[in-house]
């Protein structure tokens, strides 16, 4: 039978398995005054080299192959992460019991390796071992993690068939498990049906909702978890974080962090992190900021973290001035993450300099190689306007991917270079990358930019055809603005009434602009009535339906318009436009 057969018919195996004689759980041979006073010990370590130390010991004294003492040790050696040891351990456990079968699972599982854990789970099942309670709440995580759906349906039917008594910790990795597939109301029912709770398996539910972006209904079961009277802890405080900051009212986020400084968390670095995030994600800035500047000792994540704050808040002064902070800070180790949100300010903004600046940090810290770095590096060069630098960093890259070869491709498009684009995509294919999504977006909006209609047609109806890719919306997006750009308005509209997708807001959006361009009133304003029941609240299509009627000398409509978006409460976003002196971007 093959090791996996669980995986490859995860309900029909384990089934059939499940029905044989299970081998009863192996007791350990009886244990002596002296097994016991190592196991004692090893119990105690936390850290690896005395660990070692202990175990060669154990070695030299000849009770390296006492069943109890391996599985104390294989549970240390996974404590601290070193899997392959624990599996070693295990290998040469000669008649192994159902505990060394669960730690190895339990162990594979708390390092996140997923995959080598249901691996081992099905070649337990396969040699006869029945799981137990223990086994089965240390496995169930791995399918949540992977999205094993069906086979952790599998296991926890075979939980309930075979009659178990009430247990609170499968209950709650089964809660666990069916929130991370996303099924939060087979995970509320059995939360509903657990006699006994704890706080994890309220924590557990909590998070669940926060993860799959039920922000209000998480928050409220955190209400009712405390009038239940348990006392929040610290993954408490953080699903709250996490849940309020899926809530679009400010007032709900400043709720949660006066809670949590009630609760006595503040001080924390992981929650004060989650907090800046918090604030960061309504884009409110100068919280965050308040929250960065209140900690003792700030680390790489909420420097980085409040890096990319600035950066998306386009305060691009206020970016430079905090990565010329960071990086004056002593033993703070810059990453490839706060280098690219340092890359994407400076892309964002224009500023050449700085950015020039940034590549020789990029090289002197050594990430030169790193793919997603590079592929901000010309992604900086493109929107700067300098395709020179851009394609000799592109040139001098050796391993590059497919995102490296997509920067490339949009820094040729967005510089009308579109043939050079093209060239790019098939030099691409010859290379032996394939092409992705985002590679088919960059090379028709690289031909809508160039005005190359006749090739952006004909690779947009081969895609599925050369490349297995499906449109999406995105695709649409380009070649309406393509046939647009082109002044073929009725070929435009056409395609849009066969997409067999729904149109979107950047489909109707592209017509709508080409509608502007060349004067055609009457589509226009068919289009602007679908953009405004897709998006009511966005001002810019206001504003060019009133451009529209101006133009051609419709004052009504354009009064008519003027009174909607002020009746609406809406304010179009002002366009803006900045230049770099003296390595300082003014907007």
């Amino acid at each position: 039978m093959s090791r996996l057969l669980i995986l490859s018919n995860p309900h029909l195996s384990f089934t059939k398995v499940t029905q044989r004689n299970f081998k009863s759980s192996i007791h350990p041979p009886s244990v002596s005054t002296q097994g016991l006073s190592h196991a004692s010990i090893l119990k105690g370590f936390k850290e690896l080299k005395p660990l070692q130390q202990f175990h060669a010991q154990l070695i030299t004294s000849g009770l390296s192959h006492n069943i109890f003492l391996s599985n104390r040790l294989m549970n240390s050696y996974a404590f601290c992460g070193l899997m392959p040891d624990t599996h070693k351990i295990f290998c040469r456990i000669v008649n192994k019991n159902l505990v060394s079968w669960t730690i190895l699972i339990s162990g594979f599982t708390k390092n996140h390796m997923f995959f080598e854990a249901i691996v081992v789970f099905g070649e337990m099942v396969i040699c006869g071992f029945r799981p137990n309670a223990v086994t089965i709440s240390s496995i169930l995580p791995a399918f949540g993690n992977l999205g094993f759906t069906r086979t952790g349906k599998t296991l926890h039917c075979f939980w309930i068939r075979q009659g178990f008594e009430s247990n609170v910790f499968v209950e709650t990795a089964l809660v666990d498990m069916y929130s991370k597939l996303g099924c939060m109301s087979v995970a509320r029912k059995l939360f509903d049906d657990i006699s006994e709770r704890n706080v994890v398996s309220w924590n557990v539910i909590i998070s669940g909702y926060s993860d799959n972006g039920l922000g209000e209904e998480a928050l409220r079961l955190s209400n009712l978890m405390r009038r239940a009277g348990f006392v929040v802890d610290f993954f408490t405080v953080m699903s709250m974080i996490s849940a309020s900051s899926r809530v679009e009212h400010l007032r709900v986020r400043t709720g949660v962090h006066g809670f949590t400084i009630r609760s006595g968390f503040e001080g924390d670095q992981l929650v004060r992190t989650a907090l800046m995030g918090m604030y960061l994600s309504c884009n409110c800035i100068d919280d965050a900021y308040f929250v960065f500047s209140e900690m003792c000792a700030k680390d790489v994540v909420a420097w980085t973290l409040m890096l990319n704050g600035f950066s998306s808040g386009k305060c691009w002064n206020k970016t430079i001035e905090h990565f010329n902070k960071m990086i004056g800070v002593e033993q703070l180790p810059l990453d490839s993450v706060a280098l690219m949100g340092i890359l994407s300010s400076c892309s964002s903004s224009g500023a050449l300099q700085q950015g020039r600046r940034v590549h020789a940090m990029v090289v002197k810290t050594g990430f030169e190689g790193d793919i997603f770095v590079g592929s901000a590096v010309i992604d900086m060069y493109a929107n700067c306007a300098n395709l020179d630098d851009a394609e000799k960093f592109f040139k001098g890259t050796e391993d590059r991917d497919v995102a490296c070869w997509n920067a490339m491709i949009a820094c040729n498009g967005m510089n009308g270079k579109g043939i050079d684009a093209i060239n790019l995509f098939l030099q691409m294919k010859d290379s032996g990358v394939n092409p992705d999504e985002s590679t088919l977006v960059c090379v028709l909006s690289a031909c809508s930019h160039a005005g190359m209609v006749d090739e952006g047609l004909q690779i947009f109806n081969n895609m599925v055809k050369n490349w297995k890719i499906v449109p999406n919306p995105k695709h649409y997006a380009c070649v309406i603005d393509l046939l647009g750009r082109a002044g073929r308005l009725n070929d435009a509209y056409t395609l849009i009434s066969m997409m067999p997708l729904r149109p979107d807001f950047e489909v109707y959006g592209a017509l709508l602009s080409a509608c502007r361009v060349h004067n055609n009133n009457e589509m226009g304003i068919e289009i602007s009535q679908k953009l405004f029941e897709l998006k009511p609240d966005d001002a810019g299509h206001f504003v060019m339906l009133s451009n529209m009627h101006a133009l051609a000398g419709n004052w009504e409509g354009v009064e008519m318009t003027q009174i909607s978006l002020r009746s609406e409460g809406l304010k179009k976003d002002p366009g803006f436009s900045s230049i770099e002196i003296t390595e300082e971007a003014y907007t």
